[in-house]
């Protein structure tokens, strides 16, 4: 572990660095709450910042984990539907999934589901669902399924926006992946 200054831990936070996130935790004294360094909630005056460097050092002053960034269960913050979430996805590579199923199946609602996704994938989580029909798209290609059957094996509905979509994520037609 490395001595951080400060500064250094000011600025990390106002970044929201999640670089530094399980090196040192950030107290609001005003709340009494430590968060993660990376956590998306409003920050604290610079005057009421205060600074841990482990998570027991803050529970034993008398602050509580902070319930959006889940400091007291870093670097396992994963929250409990996205396994539901994404073993429904991988279930169903042959089907276009909409949102409101998502939001059924883990009784979240969606920007929760949404801010997950493209803070921890960088996608939407249609998008995400989107590549993992295209890879099992290639898959098939691999198996020798003809491709002008695989938009229907894979929740496209038609070739030409299947093939589009195809060559954005790898870089040449279905066709072509047969000698790639």
């Amino acid at each position: 572990m490395r001595n951080l200054s400060y500064e250094e831990m000011v600025k990390a936070r106002i970044r929201r660095d999640a670089s530094y996130d399980g090196q040192f935790y950030v107290g609001a004294r005003t709340m009494k709450i430590f968060c993660l360094p990376s956590c998306k909630a409003r920050l604290s005056l610079e005057e009421n910042m205060v600074f841990f460097l482990t998570r027991e050092e803050a529970i034993d002053t008398g602050y509580r984990s902070c319930k959006r960034c889940k400091p007291d269960l870093f670097p396992n913050i994963m929250p409990n539907w996205l396994d539901k979430v994404l073993s429904y996805m991988k279930r169903n590579v042959s089907e276009r999934i909409n949102e409101k199923t998502l939001v059924q199946i883990t009784g979240v609602e969606i920007s929760t589901i949404r801010r997950h996704f493209k803070n921890h994938y960088r996608l939407t989580p249609m998008a995400f669902h989107r590549k993992l029909r295209l890879a099992y798209a290639k898959e098939l290609i691999q198996q020798g399924v003809n491709s002008n059957e695989l938009p229907s094996h894979c929740g496209f509905k038609s070739y030409s926006g299947f093939r589009t979509a195809f060559f954005k994520e790898f870089g040449h037609s279905p066709r072509d992946s047969r000698h790639v």
